[in-house]
């Protein structure tokens, strides 16, 4: 069974999009805001700036400051959202997707009350993101999302009592979006259950799961439904590698077979808490679950042997044992985060050959109960703190320069200490991606590829620094980079503090396409010069 309902349109829109599958109805459960600059008033940049990977060797310690290895992920976080409200009433994140330049966000209420949400993100500027639309949910959680050929899938939970018009109190809704907008009413279908905890896509497909005393089912393009199978107590769904896996909190995780749900396989788990966020995603060949106190699992498929399981590796003081868990997996490019509550986010890099190496921990605060990592962009939900959105600055997601002005031959990749020192009869070169914590140049240094360096960066009189790719710097607070010698730039510079060019100090752009961003205070000392083609996105140079 579908239904439309209707939205309280706090503006007016026109929607372009054929809705001829779908019947409208006068309800006002949903109340809708498109005013982007009102939404995207609640982001703020207030603790903005490259964020370190804490070693986990330092975080047990077997190694000194000293001694920690530079990072393998350079990433910076760009922004925070706090959280949405209604009638004084706060919500939390419970779910994001993420696909080419907007991020798909859920919101429900903690406790008994019925309330939830759906915004809309655009990223198409990393550092810069924006709210484009929000829908409020008057008598519904909203718990996950899934968007996928223009439509935006929803598993939600709804107040049968306040809502009528619905059988069940597990729903499954789409709604049609394009460029940061809903485009169209929001069609339901009843599911058994108490609510839909979580919905993915296969080829042609919809497969949602309900909760405690649900179901998993099928549902054609109409929204129709194909077939159901209970499980007990299930906390999420996902697909790849031709196969829909489930998580129950009882029954551990369960694969399926995507045209009829016939069962393929059983992975078997400890027993979780009840009603607890748990979730799953999948790599080519591999599937990762959050396991609670027990860390993460990697399982290969078809087959689901145990590959390994990856322990929470910080236990910090004053926090509930019940609140170090792993809420929530996601997977991308080689790398699984893993969302910890109270222990904050691990990232692991996944090899080709299936071996694992845990980098460490993100230096966020607040708890972590979801993450989503998809390309060059990390969103971490912290309940009632909001989102924190990442940028990561891998070298494979950072466009080639059509024409190569700075020499990246003869280059190799950088593995040295975390604090970088270019002395003055030096010449290091130098490619891939680095996450440093300190870099004082004397001599030469030449960086192609992709580099974050958290605190001080000096170039010193005698110092050339090369870089071809994407420079992040400092923070928002307490943060300069000092230009003393001769910086040579061919891509994206981002300095989230000050930046000071003594005299004589010379920045220069070679090449096209080049921008720099600074969000702090800009000094230039006599002598100094800014040369070269450049984007002063924030207008401080020029």
């Amino acid at each position: 069974m579908r239904k439309i309902y209707g939205l309280i349109f706090l503006v007016f829109i026109a929607f372009s999009c054929d809705n001829s599958r779908e019947n409208p109805i006068d309800k006002n459960n949903i109340i809708l805001n498109i005013d982007s600059d009102q939404l995207s008033a609640r982001i703020h940049r207030n603790n903005a700036g490259v964020v370190q990977i804490v070693n986990p060797a330092l975080v047990g310690g077997r190694i000194s400051e000293d001694e920690i290895p530079s990072g393998k992920v350079p990433m910076a976080l760009v922004a925070q959202a706090l959280p949405p409200r209604y009638h004084e009433k706060s919500l939390r994140a419970t779910h994001i997707d993420i696909d080419g330049d907007y991020a798909y966000v859920s919101y429900n209420k903690e406790g008994a009350d019925f309330l939830g949400a759906i915004e809309i993100f655009d990223i198409s500027e990393p550092t810069k993101p924006k709210i484009t639309a929000q829908a409020i949910f008057t008598t519904a959680d909203i718990n996950a999302v899934k968007f996928s050929q223009g439509r935006l899938h929803i598993a939600a939970a709804y107040d049968t009592d306040a809502e009528p018009t619905v059988q069940t109190a597990a729903q499954y809704l789409s709604v049609s979006v394009a460029n940061g907008n809903f485009t169209s009413g929001f069609v339901n279908a009843n599911i058994a259950g108490s609510a839909s905890v979580g919905v993915t896509m296969t080829a042609d497909r919809a497969a949602v799961a309900s909760g405690s005393d649900g179901v998993l089912a099928l549902f054609d393009s109409n929204q129709e439904t194909i077939i159901t199978v209970p499980i007990q107590d299930l906390r999420d769904v996902t697909y790849g590698n031709s196969i829909v896996a489930t998580l129950s909190g009882k029954e551990g995780v369960s694969l399926w077979s995507p045209s009829n749900l016939s069962a393929i396989g059983k992975i078997s788990l400890d027993q979780d808490s009840p009603e607890s966020k748990r979730t799953l995603d999948m790599g080519e060949g591999l599937l990762f679950t959050s396991e609670g106190a027990n860390g993460a699992g990697v399982y290969t498929l078809p087959a689901g042997t145990l590959v390994e399981r990856i322990p929470i590796v910080l236990n910090p003081e004053g926090v509930d044992a019940e609140d170090i868990v792993t809420n929530a997996v996601s997977y991308d490019k080689g790398l699984l985060m893993m969302a910890n509550g109270g222990a904050g986010v691990s990232v692991v890099e996944v090899s080709d050959n299936q071996s694992l190496e845990m980098l460490g921990l993100i230096g966020l605060e607040g708890s972590s109960n979801f993450v989503k990592i998809k390309g060059k962009h990390l969103f971490v939900a912290s309940g009632a703190g909001g989102l924190q959105i990442l940028e990561l600055m891998r070298k494979e997601d950072i466009p080639a320069p059509a024409v190569p002005v700075i020499n990246c031959e003869n280059t190799s990749p950088y593995t040295g200490s975390s604090n970088l020192n270019v002395n003055s009869n030096d010449n290091m070169r130098y490619t891939g991606s680095a996450a440093l914590s300190n870099v004082n140049v004397n001599g030469s240094l030449t960086f192609c590829g992709s580099v974050a360096i958290w605190d001080q960066f000096n170039i010193n009189s005698q110092g050339l620094f090369e870089m071809s790719g994407s420079l992040a710097h400092g923070r928002n607070s307490n943060s300069r980079m000092i230009i003393n010698g001769h910086i040579k730039l061919n891509g994206s510079a981002v300095i989230y503090g000050d930046l000071v060019m003594n005299s004589n100090a010379k920045l220069e752009f070679v090449g096209e396409n080049n921008s720099i961003t600074v969000y702090g205070r800009v000094t230039k000392n006599n002598g100094a010069t800014v040369i070269g083609d450049f984007k002063d996105t924030e207008g401080k140079l020029k």
